[in-house]
């Protein structure tokens, strides 16, 4: 019962229980009002009134829990069917996608090979039709290549209308119960889910990121917000900050329509690109399901050999805290890391079009080396035009990943400014 309504009647009398049919005919025989006392329907009225805000409050006040609510919720149990697994592969790999079926037969997953995008073997008219004009000068041929292989099959998910599928890479190393963790994992994801990575590196803390980790977020944009004082959203799942790799994640078939909506043209990264998309319900695995080999003499994203000036480099970067950094994003080789192309420059006037490939190694131990110069020449300038050489690099990220925004870029500009024209100006010695 909502309310009862009382009866004009009753109010002169005592107040007497009665059931349904006794309720109804006292209902229809009840004395009419008389003349002269208009005050008991108005009585009647406030009565009515009181009560209707009475059961009112006692809805609204009722607890609510906010939670979201899993895929698996609503749905009749019976025997949970795997999605497809659909493993990403170029033709001339043979080797690897020999080294895939072992790992694959290890848990006797059964796996798909998709054949990747060669960049190298794109004409030009297909590199004008599937490239952004910044990845056409900007990018390795590696890199668009793997762009435009993930681009592929997130539009194979919705033409062919594939509910869920797992994308792995041919690099990728399943960990123990996989199959096992991706069902509890399914079970436990949210309906409006786009995107779940089953293995990830970057930014990945599952309560709250470290401020130095968050200079990741800064070089690269596109850093998520925590959906509360944790990341953490549920027993398996949590939102990471700022993720990257491909290596292994799950999309749905909702996902993968917003992913090829979004990015129709392969521009950067295609993790960097994708996951940075604020639209995209994106989640994390809390318990890895994978991980992926980080060969350092194997990269389809970089090129092959050594860097010059390793040595020096590498100490540079060590002492600058990026190696301490990379091994905290979950970069187990840090020569992998070392080797991943940040862009790549045209040479001018190269008919073969030829690119100088800058690497995430030698191109941040370059800032450390220009701030250290400040000690030696006790000038801040060295300190300037390394803020300006910061700027430069967040600002050719930034615009191939499409995650740009003015602020940080002005902040480096202001600081850089500082720097050269802050020591004359207050009479400093330096």
């Amino acid at each position: 019962a909502v309310f009862a309504v009382p009866q004009v009647s009753s109010l002169r009398g005592p107040v007497t229980a009665s059931g349904p049919s006794q309720l109804s005919s006292r209902f229809v025989d009840a004395e009419p009002e008389a003349p002269g006392r208009p005050g008991l329907w108005l009585g009647a009225c406030a009565a009515f009134v009181a009560t209707l805000a009475t059961a009112t409050c006692k809805l609204s006040l009722k607890p609510q829990r906010r939670r979201l609510t899993s895929a698996a919720e609503g749905k009749s149990t019976g025997t949970w069917t795997r999605p497809p697994v659909l493993v990403v592969n170029l033709d001339k790999s043979k080797e690897r996608w020999q080294q895939c079926t072992e790992e694959f037969a290890k848990q006797n997953v059964q796996a798909e090979r998709f054949p990747a995008t060669l960049g190298k073997a794109l004409t030009e008219e297909e590199r004008m039709e599937q490239a952004t004009f910044g990845a056409r000068y900007f990018c390795t041929a590696g890199m668009i290549g793997c762009f435009m292989s993930h681009l592929r099959m997130w539009r194979k998910v919705v033409d062919e209308d594939i509910p869920a599928v797992v994308v792995l890479e041919d690099d990728v190393v399943l960990y123990p119960d996989f199959e096992k963790k991706l069902k509890v994992l399914m079970e436990d994801l949210p309906q409006d889910w786009d995107v779940c990575l089953l293995g990830a590196v970057g930014c990945i803390n599952q309560e709250q990121e470290a401020l130095n980790m968050k200079s990741y977020g800064l070089l690269t944009g596109g850093g998520r917000p925590s959906p509360g004082k944790s990341r953490t959203i549920s027993e398996h799942l949590f939102v990471p900050y700022r993720p990257a790799g491909t290596h292994a994640y799950l999309v749905s078939r909702k996902g993968a329509e917003f992913l090829k909506n979004q990015c129709p043209k392969a521009r950067y990264h295609v993790d960097l690109t994708a996951w940075s998309l604020t639209d995209l319900k994106l989640y994390c695995a809390k318990d890895f399901l994978a991980t992926q080999r980080f060969d350092e003499t194997d990269t389809t994203v970089s090129k092959g050999g050594a860097p010059l000036t390793k040595r020096f480099l590498r100490w540079a970067w060590s002492i600058g805290g990026f190696a301490e950094m990379a091994r905290k994003a979950g970069c187990e080789n840090l020569t992998w890391a070392w080797k991943t192309a940040v862009f790549a420059l045209p040479v001018p006037f190269s008919r073969s079009h030829r690119r100088i490939i800058v690497e995430a190694g030698p191109s941040s131990s370059l800032w450390v080396l220009m701030m250290l110069a400040c000690i030696p020449l006790k000038s801040l300038k060295p300190a300037g035009f390394a803020f300006a050489y910061l700027g430069t690099i967040i600002f050719t990220i930034r615009w191939l990943a499409g995650t740009q925004k003015p602020l940080p870029i002005l902040s480096l500009a202001s600081l850089s400014a500082a720097c050269f024209l802050a020591p004359a100006r207050l009479g400093l010695p330096w």
